[in-house]
């Protein structure tokens, strides 16, 4: 049991790295074939002799699963493959409710979101190795109910720190984050549902915060206004006017100057962080098609 208790603490240590890599692959896949999310992850063909470049080795590929095998052929040879099993599910399960464990603070920056979602993604990942590739160590039923229990809490510890965030550019990288974090997932098969729902209220969020600091945009334009009309006093300050403004009332055919637009500043101004407004909000909605609920 000894080369399984240091397996299992490696394989702890390393799921983030495993996640890391898994999003960095799946990102490089979308940006070359967007059509691979939801195709069933396959291990690399093995590397060269001596070639041991980290970028481009699977997430699989990075730990080492012989003392895993080896402890299950003589757990075999001895009759104690129930004990084997049981042991590893037991420990696995302890391992899994701490990594759903989000960090304090994580709300406060895309870092800490990344490492929550990079050890979690590592984690099931390598289950999923563990399935096919254990000969019944762990069985399909036992990681759904797994994955069941973990997307709960997942989905429950984004939303919760999510909620805290009013910072309309880290919002943005969260959704990014889970967006990659489900397309990714789809790739190894687990349902991701409830995810993408978490996404949709994500958005409504993000529109929340956007509305709170236009509202200071907007209340600080009126507290400066006047309410006097335009005036310009040449061509150029006219025109710049109407690239601010496409207003289009009735112009003199011939315009003298000094010339006075019938509105404030306030209606130019108004009318660009409205266009700003309208341009922020569509930013959510980049890249929203790349994945798909299951």
């Amino acid at each position: 049991m000894s080369d399984l208790k240091d397996f299992l603490e490696n394989i702890r240590k390393f799921s983030p790295r495993i996640g890391e890599v898994a999003m960095r692959h799946t990102s490089e896949q979308l940006a070359s074939d967007p059509t691979v999310i939801g195709r069933k992850k396959k291990r690399n063909a093995a590397l060269p002799p001596g070639h041991s470049n980290e970028e481009d080795l699977s997430a699989q590929e990075l730990i080492d699963f012989s003392p895993i095998y080896r402890g299950l052929h003589i757990a075999h040879i001895l009759g104690r493959s129930p004990t084997f099993e049981s042991y590893y599910r037991a420990e696995r399960t302890k391992q899994a409710r701490l990594v759903l464990q989000p960090p304090t603070n994580m709300h406060e920056s895309e870092e800490s979101y990344k490492a929550y979602i990079h050890a979690v993604l590592g984690f099931f990942i390598l289950e999923d190795h563990v399935l096919n590739t254990g000969k019944g160590l762990i069985t399909r039923a036992f990681l759904d109910d797994m994955w069941s229990m973990a997307l709960s809490k997942i989905v429950t510890a984004l939303q919760t720190h999510s909620a805290y965030c009013t910072d309309a550019t880290l919002i943005l990288k969260i959704k990014d984050l889970i967006m990659l974090f489900c397309a990714t997932l789809k790739n190894y098969g687990y349902t991701i549902k409830p995810l993408w729902e978490l996404v949709r209220e994500l958005r409504d969020h993000y529109t929340e915060v956007l509305m709170q600091r236009w509202v200071q945009v907007f209340r600080e334009i009126l507290s400066k206004e006047d309410f006097q009309p335009i005036k310009v006093y040449d061509q150029e300050e006219f025109d710049n006017i109407l690239l601010s403004f496409p207003w289009d009332g009735d112009l003199p055919d011939v315009v003298t100057f000094p010339y006075s637009f019938p509105f404030s500043s306030m209606v130019p101004k108004v009318y660009q962080q409205v266009k700003e407004f309208i341009y922020a909000c569509l930013k959510f909605s980049e890249d929203l098609n790349l994945s798909r609920s299951r």
